[in-house]
């Protein structure tokens, strides 16, 4: 019902966010249901998001990382992530979104270690095509998923970027680096996910620097919120800036004030 309301909402690319229990992904029965309705609407086949948290309750949270200096919690981490993946069985992802550590981590040589082995498990049990999303740790900046790719000598690897993080991170360079997106705002403070333009991010900013790295994959929100035909309006926002930077990037800089 859930995907139905947003297809209706004129939204036809969809990654599905596999955090239990938003997507309960241990119902074989559900995933049968949710490929099903993809193969009926004749819709392009779903990103996924694999699981990095569980929410056991309004206090209690499950961290899921690879990440996880305790070799029982990266093991846990991995069988989830493969449950998660069953999902390929039926319906091919487009790619998968993962995350590397959680939020505030700290960087150590290891994790490149930690992280190549988990990425070499999830191609081989479901042979799909893994983006890295930057993420608010010494992790994930965009500076260090392009060393751990030059390191672990994965080039195919690519990188997601999530707009919201990449404000908080103060992310400024590495955009031609970029395959895909996370599309949402803040007020640089707290990862909000607000609809575009509901925050203080710098919306003609970020698309000039896209522009400029001729990226050509997709927006896709990731937004707090029941309302999914909020993203009509915004996603005509965003294409109107789009389009002006493509016409002429001087008279874009000129109009935003861009240097």
């Amino acid at each position: 019902d859930l995907l139905e309301s947003i297809r209706k909402a004129g939204h036809e690319r969809f990654e599905l966010f596999c955090n239990r229990p938003h997507l309960d992904f241990h119902n074989r029965g559900l995933l049968r249901s949710i490929a099903r309705w993809f193969r009926e609407n004749a819709l392009p086949a779903p990103s996924m998001h694999l699981p990095f948290i569980e929410n056991d309750g309004p206090a209690q949270k499950l961290w899921i990382s690879v990440l996880d200096p305790e070799r029982k919690r990266r093991e846990f981490a991995i069988d989830e992530i493969k449950r998660s993946l069953e999902l390929a069985e039926l319906i091919s992802p487009e790619y998968v979104v993962m995350h590397l550590g959680n939020p505030d981590d700290k960087f150590s040589p290891v994790a490149f270690d930690y992280a190549y082995a988990a990425i070499a498990q999830i191609r081989a049990f479901a042979g799909v095509q893994v983006m890295i999303e930057n993420i608010p740790n010494e992790i994930s900046t965009i500076d260090r998923i392009r060393e751990f790719k030059t390191v672990a000598d994965v080039p195919d690897i690519g990188i997601c970027y999530d707009t919201g993080h990449g404000y908080l991170q103060g992310i400024t360079s590495g955009f031609e680096h970029i395959k895909t997106t996370h599309v949402h705002d803040n007020h640089g403070e707290q990862d909000e996910h607000l609809w575009p333009f509901e925050g203080t991010l710098d919306w003609p900013a970020l698309i000039e620097k896209l522009v400029v790295a001729k990226y050509q994959g997709p927006f896709v929100f990731e937004t707090r919120g029941d309302n999914p035909a909020k993203g009509d309006e915004v996603r005509s926002r965003l294409r109107d800036l789009w389009e002006e930077a493509q016409k002429s990037l001087d008279e874009f800089r000129l109009k935003y004030k861009l240097h």
